[in-house]
């Protein structure tokens, strides 16, 4: 098959963890089909991005990102209030990405366009050729859970209308394509609402097993990470939430504990969360595997977020034992107790994280648990195929 995937960033390097799934999905489907991105230049690093994607045997076309891709501001925020639109469908609207999928489509032959998010999926209108949608999270359900942490009316407010923008395109867009595909069986009950139950298919977050495998050599005493990128808010609410709430309640039992923050971008708020006691703020790093074989236990101490998180997905494969909120664990079906910690209040919190700091076998067995489920059932091969299987069928039927 020939397959158009539509990009908002080229995914490599490897930051986060939308660029992560994207990234390890395009190298699957490339094994079996002829495949091209286009995608938007963001930063510094994307020409180096590209190289890594054509040595898969992708063929890549970058849109120059100019003018500049404007700044989640005030202006862009009344943009999208004013066409009802969610911010980032405003922000990615660009006139040249426009133009250049217009010529992708009338010079070549594709079978079919995977848009990836909202964001490229707004330009669905200039073909007629079959297409999938892939949705990494709901967005509504982010909008709405920052909408019910924050007390400052203005922000109430714009989460609110950013709700209600993503409510109207999960209910109106979604259904314009052959398929939609969710992380997990949470968002697509929502989707479902809005789309033929056969349109809705699960093609979950992965790890590369190969890649990420248990290393204790380095692991240091009494260590707690978190990894993400530090300039969304939710992780920004949740380390900050970590540090105010949970971590001095584990300094009672273990006083010599040391949590680092490992990601791109830190916020001002961030960044000040450094001068606490056992704190480290690395910002960005250029390879976290480090990070995760030296960590004891790694945490996941989300209050705000949709789909499903990748990071637990690799601590898991790399053998360490977890402890997260509901939150970060939503959507994984790991079992509590035995392949990961649950807990939402910060005592609860605090003395799973302290009962894993201090019984090593405990630790280790978790660790060797949730290396096993992976191993089973997350593996970027068998979900890459996945996808591979859900092209063929929407081929197949509209022959």
């Amino acid at each position: 098959m020939k397959i158009l995937f539509l990009s908002p960033t080229v995914p490599f390097p490897l930051t986060d963890g939308g660029r992560i799934r994207v990234f390890n999905l395009l190298k699957q489907i490339a094994t079996k089909n002829d495949v091209t991105l286009l995608a938007l230049e963001t930063q510094s690093t994307d020409t180096d991005g590209v190289s890594q994607l054509q040595q898969l045997g992708i063929q890549v076309h970058l849109v120059p990102n100019a003018p500049v891709l404007p700044s989640v501001s005030f202006g862009t925020f009344l943009k999208a209030s004013l066409r009802r639109q969610p911010i980032t469908v405003a922000r990615y609207d660009l006139p040249t990405y426009r133009q250049k999928f217009r010529e992708l489509i009338a010079t070549e032959t594709f079978d079919l366009v995977h848009y990836e998010m909202f964001h490229t999926a707004q330009f669905h209108t200039e073909t007629c050729l079959p297409s999938v949608l892939s949705q990494q999270n709901v967005d509504s359900a982010i909008w709405r859970r920052l909408c019910r942490e924050t007390f400052n009316p203005f922000y109430k407010f714009a989460y609110w209308t950013q709700q209600l923008a993503f409510q109207r395109y999960e209910r109106v867009l979604s259904p314009k394509f052959d398929a939609v595909t969710c992380t997990s069986d949470i968002d697509a009950t929502v989707f479902q609402q809005h789309c033929p139950e056969d349109v809705i298919e699960i093609i979950p977050n992965g790890v590369d097993i190969t890649h990420y495998q248990p290393d204790f050599s380095s692991e240091a005493p009494a260590h707690l990470i978190y990894i993400g990128s530090m300039d969304w808010y939710p992780n920004e609410d949740a380390v900050g939430f970590f540090v105010d709430e949970v971590l001095p309640r584990i300094q009672e039992s273990v006083p010599d504990v040391r949590f680092s923050i490992v990601g791109g971008n830190p916020s001002a708020r961030v960044q000040k969360l450094s001068e606490e006691k056992g704190v480290v703020v690395t910002g960005r790093v250029p390879e976290i595997k480090p990070y995760f074989a030296e960590a004891m236990v790694f945490i996941v101490p989300l209050r705000i977020g949709s789909g499903t998180r990748l990071k637990i997905l690799e601590a898991l494969a790399m053998g360490k034992a977890i402890v997260s909120t509901s939150v970060g664990a939503e959507g994984l079906d790991l079992k509590d107790g035995a392949e990961i910690f649950i807990a939402d209040e910060p005592t609860a919190f605090a003395d799973a994280a302290t009962q894993l700091l201090t019984d090593a076998s405990l630790r280790r067995r978790m660790g060797e648990n949730g290396r096993a489920r992976v191993e089973r059932d997350y593996d970027w091969r068998s979900i890459g195929d996945k996808l591979h299987q859900l092209y063929t069928r929407i081929l197949d039927s509209d022959r």
